[in-house]
């Protein structure tokens, strides 16, 4: 059997063992010193290895004459290392912190791989006017660490007639462990809050627990600024209900309006773009998520050229410009933070604090920022948010105010929208009132120059139950809806785990809606669709779109209709078909299968398996599964998340019918965009048994072990035999030879396969010798 090793509760790798009935442990010998050496120094691993006798198997005796005593604890069935020889032990750090012992990694990324995904996208506008069909070519190579990826493709209508376009192309190189990224090309970089991101054509470095993330479809550029890398889905989610859907062409939004309109509730961006990309954000474009404890820091740094025109793909301009910022956490009650930008048109000047003082309850936050280059402006943003109470009892305060002076710009302001005086003062109270209710109160102040100011103030009540989720709620306003007072009141209903109906009425806004969702996964077959109408202020639309997940690709439909009022719905169609797949390579294996998104795994059985069919996934105990080979070759699961350690379940599609494929299971941790092979079985398929004779008697319930003649592929593994002296092993390969060794009393063995042996080799009765005698 295969038994725990533990040092102070950490898992130190499993180790080979042989366990008799009276007690007596033999350990494989080569297993132990594998799986020991981490907790020897460089000369107690020589000197352990050396006393160690050179036999296969190894006693706990032999182990503690050579310096480690080991506890065998047959209750919880795993090995403890109870005390190392002071002169072989590895050095500790006096006060290091206790580490939770992760799975090991059981599957490595091959040293090269690259994959293309291939998006077609199909328009048509009143089922008549066909716009020509574009693709959409997203991929990435990855050799010894260092990834080249690239998106772009080829669309006659967006580029005016040339084609192909690029979107990002850049090397990238990461030092994990130090949290840094290292990038040239097309770039889009992280910034303090008040500044946002910033797009540049050049090299960057970054460090942070925010750097290790693909592209997104969606940027925040800064202001009430954002830009879409992609024609995109934009659902407006407002505490978990879809309140608003906009079907948008790539290019620079401004969010002023959405943001006076939902602006101190709990409300999100959930962003599909025509590439299959999902993206979740805050509305608050100034959030940032990153808090860093005492001691950590997070920077970037970036020279480049900056975009003076994004439609197409990026246009730089010839002037050079630098973008940096750089926090640090420095007390568990204090961040620091401070970002400059430079270049012909702009320089700017940043700092941040967020501050949790002793003395006063909750968390502050002060961003302000000056620039200069076309007039001197300025923006400032402060923040309060208090959190007391917990379950029931729990309530929860925060107000922000966000100023920006019409002079104030950033480096992205280049490719945004013109310069405005803004101004957003925001505040939100929420309290669970009972396990199931809660109530929030909240309201916005929003003003900027050339648009008419909007004021808001509502009160929402809702509730939990197990068959429904009920929201009401009265809001008061000055805005472009012209009524002042008015209730909304907005219900969800879940039908099983995927589907669920939502509708809603605002009486201020005169907007009705109703939509009904199932959601999809990414596994084989998975279907998902959402149907919505809406009727505001008196203009009607009907949207739908339809998602469904093959095994070599994936395919999505959406449609819209839209009118004066239900009677004229049929004014204006707007539909999109996008059917996407891939090809991958790692190593030498290649496959096809649905777009990758970050890392990706190609699995293929054995040739000894021939036509048998592998799948793999996360749960592929429950049929389903993310992906299966078959006449158009291995598998391939294109939904690995780089950094995050994962495991991958496989088998054979009917079964493993005899044959040995291993554990069933792989940990992997995969590096940025990297690729795997995997493969499943091997010929080593071979079961043999029989029943086991010494001297004239039956060996009954005697163990011991078995290991290779002459195939250096095979690990010794244990041996015994039942109480009719019957035993049974496997995973032999044809015309290969095995020895098998048996004590209390020393016997052996050995096993010749014959090499026509298909699955079972059927050995009848065999006679044992004594270890010292002559073999057979």
């Amino acid at each position: 059997m295969t038994l725990p090793l533990l040092r102070q509760g950490n898992v130190y790798g499993d180790v080979s063992a042989t366990v008799y009935m009276d007690g007596t442990v033999l350990f494989d010998r080569q297993s132990l010193i594998e799986h020991i050496a981490p907790l020897l120094s460089e000369s107690g691993r020589i000197k352990f290895a050396a006393v160690l006798p050179g036999t296969p198997s190894v006693s706990v005796a032999d182990a503690e004459r050579a310096g480690v005593t080991l506890i065998y604890d047959s209750s919880e069935l795993q090995v403890r290392v109870d005390r190392i020889d002071g002169t072989m032990v590895a050095a500790q750090a006096l006060g290091e912190a206790v580490r939770f012992s992760l799975p090991a990694t059981t599957l490595e990324p091959e040293t090269f791989s690259a994959y293309l995904n291939m998006i077609g996208d199909m328009r048509v506008t009143d089922f008549r006017d066909f716009e020509k069909p574009a693709m959409i070519l997203q991929g990435a190579m990855r050799y010894r660490g260092v990834v080249l990826e690239f998106d772009g493709g080829y669309d006659q209508a967006l580029t005016g007639g040339g084609g192909f376009y690029r979107r990002q192309a850049r090397l990238v190189y990461d030092e994990y462990q130090k949290q840094r990224r290292w990038t040239a090309g097309d770039l889009q970089l992280n910034g303090l809050s008040i500044t946002s991101g910033t797009l540049l054509g050049g090299i960057a470095v970054e460090k942070g627990r925010r750097t290790f993330t693909g592209s997104t479809p969606l940027v925040q550029l800064g202001g009430q600024q954002v830009l879409l890398d992609r024609d995109s889905t934009v659902d407006v989610i407002v505490d978990g209900q879809q309140v608003e859907r906009f079907q948008l062409n790539s290019g620079t939004y401004d969010l002023s309006r959405l943001q006076a309109q939902y602006g101190g509730r709990n409300a999100q961006l959930y962003v599909t773009d025509v590439s299959g990309r999902r993206q979740i954000t805050s509305f608050d474009s100034y959030f940032n998520p990153s808090d860093l404890v005492a001691g950590e820091t997070e920077y970037g740094a970036a020279l480049g050229f900056v975009p003076t025109d994004f439609r197409a793909q990026p246009i730089y301009g010839h002037s050079p410009a630098l973008s940096a910022y750089y926090r640090r956490g420095i007390s568990n009650r204090l961040l620091l933070g401070g970002a400059v930008q430079a270049g012909d048109d702009v320089q700017l000047g940043a700092i941040e604090i967020i501050s949790t003082p002793r003395t006063i309850p909750g968390r502050f936050e002060f961003s302000s920022a000056i620039s200069t280059g076309r007039g001197t402006g300025y923006s400032l943003r402060g923040a309060y948010s208090l959190q007391f109470g917990y379950g029931i009892q729990g309530k929860q305060l925060s107000v922000s105010a966000d100023y920006r002076s019409r002079n104030f710009s950033t480096l992205s302001d280049a490719i945004g929208f013109g310069r405005f005086r803004t101004f957003t003062l925001t505040a939100n109270y929420g309290q669970q009132l009972s396990e199931r209710t809660s109530l929030v109160v909240g309201g916005n102040w929003f003003e900027r120059e050339g648009l008419r100011g909007t004021k808001l103030a509502f009160v929402d009540v809702m509730h939990r139950a197990s068959r429904f989720r009920l929201t009401g709620g009265v809001e008061y306003g000055k805005d472009v809806f012209g009524r002042s007072f008015g209730a909304r009141i907005a219900l969800v209903v879940p039908f099983g785990q995927k589907t669920r109906a939502e509708a809603g009425y605002n009486s201020r806004r005169d907007d009705a809606r109703l939509t009904l969702t199932r959601s999809y996964d990414d596994t084989v077959g998975s279907f998902g669709y959402d149907i919505a109408a809406r009727n505001s202020d008196g203009m009607a639309s009907v949207d739908g779109s339809a998602t469904y997940i093959g095994n070599r690709f994936y395919s999505r439909f959406t449609t819209i209709s839209s009118g004066n009022g239900f009677s004229r719905i049929d004014d204006r169609q707007d539909s999109r078909l996008q059917i996407g797949t891939s090809i991958a390579m790692a190593g030498n294996s290649i496959a096809v299968g649905r777009p990758v998104s970050d890392s990706f795994l190609v699995a293929k059985a054995h040739e000894a398996l021939k036509d048998k069919q592998v799948v793999v996934g996360q749960s592929v105990d429950d049929g389903k599964v993310e992906a299966q080979s078959g006449t158009w070759g291995p598998a391939m699961d294109g939904r690995l998340n780089s950094y995050n350690r994962q495991s991958i379940q496989y088998d054979l599609k009917n079964g493993t019918e005899g044959y040995d494929i291993g554990t069933g299971v792989h940990t992997v941790n995969p590096p940025y965009k990297s690729g795997y092979k995997l493969v499943v079985g091997s010929d080593a398929n071979i079961s043999a048994y029989g029943f086991l004779y010494y001297q004239g008697e039956k060996v009954s319930l005697l163990g011991g072990t078995i290991s290779a003649v002459d195939d250096p592929d095979f690990e010794p593994q244990p041996f015994f035999t039942n109480s009719a002296g019957r035993f049974a092993t496997q995973g032999l390969r044809p015309g290969k030879s095995y020895r098998v060794e048996l004590r209390n009393p020393d016997m052996m063995f050995t096993i010749h396969v014959p090499a026509d042996t298909k699955s079972l080799l059927q050995l009848g009765d065999v006679t044992a010798r004594p270890a010292t005698g002559t073999q057979e």
